[in-house]
Order: structure tokens, then C-alpha cells, then sequence
């Protein structure tokens, strides 16, 4: 279920991307294994599209990662996750304080399909199986 948005500036070519994502999903999907549906958005924005402190175009834009997760994953799992991005993301980009947001959701209020999580008990009793 890790569906993430990462907020950079333009600039990084294709293949740096490839290896960036690739590296957000593996640590993504190390600390949430289950389902195997992980989405990553890059959202690109040229400077005179961004605010840093009420300035317009200032640099070095500093990138943003917020991600919805299910809740339930361990502390530590959390820990190794952010390190991970952190690095891929600091390595594709070089810019500094890069922010991270988890936003952690109940199976009751996310819906696949125009079905609540929760109503699945299978996938319930798999997803506490995984993360415990």
C-alpha cells in the first residue's frame, strides 16, 4: 500500500531516477512487505515554482518525501526505511534538509477498489502477520 510523493527540483536524468525509485521501493517494501503495491510519484518543480520560506525561486530547493503507509510496522523497520531514502534521495539530488512525512492509515479508512481495507479479513490477518 506505500504510496509516496517525492517533491525535487528538475534536473536529474532518466537513469538516476530508475535507481532512486528502485532504491525507495526496496526500503519501502522491507518495512511494509505487505501487499507488494508499492507507488512512488516524482513530482518535478523548476524554481520559479517554489517557496522556501516565503522567497520564490530560492535555492537549493530542498526536496520533500511524504508517503501513506499502514500503520503497524516496527520502529527499527522505520529507522532503516528513512536511512535508506534519505541516501538515495541525497545521492541522486546533493540537496540539504531533506524532509520526510509519514502519514500512517488504519485499514478503515483506506479503500481499494471502493472497498474499505478492513473488510478483508484475510488481508488483515496477512498484514499483521507481516509487520509483526
Amino acid at each position: 500500500m506505500p504510496v509516496g510523493y517525492l517533491d525535487v527540483p528538475t534536473g536529474v536524468d532518466v537513469g538516476r531516477k530508475r535507481e532512486l525509485v528502485k532504491v525507495i521501493y526496496d526500503a519501502l517494501h522491507e518495512a511494509y512487505p505487505f501487499p507488494d503495491d508499492t507507488r512512488i510519484f516524482l513530482r518535478e518543480w523548476p524554481l520559479d515554482s517554489v517557496s522556501q520560506n516565503g522567497l520564490l525561486g530560492s535555492e537549493p530547493a530542498r526536496p520533500v518525501f511524504i508517503v501513506h503507509v499502514p500503520q503497524g510496522t516496527k520502529i527499527d523497520a522505520k529507522r532503516t526505511m528513512l536511512k535508506k531514502i534519505n541516501k538515495a534521495v541525497a545521492d541522486a539530488y546533493r540537496l540539504p534538509d531533506f524532509m520526510t512525512f509519514l502519514h500512517e492509515h488504519p485499514l478503515d479508512v483506506v479503500a481499494l477498489d471502493g472497498a474499505l481495507l478492513s473488510d478483508d479479513q484475510q488481508r488483515v490477518e496477512d498484514q499483521t502477520e507481516a509487520y509483526s
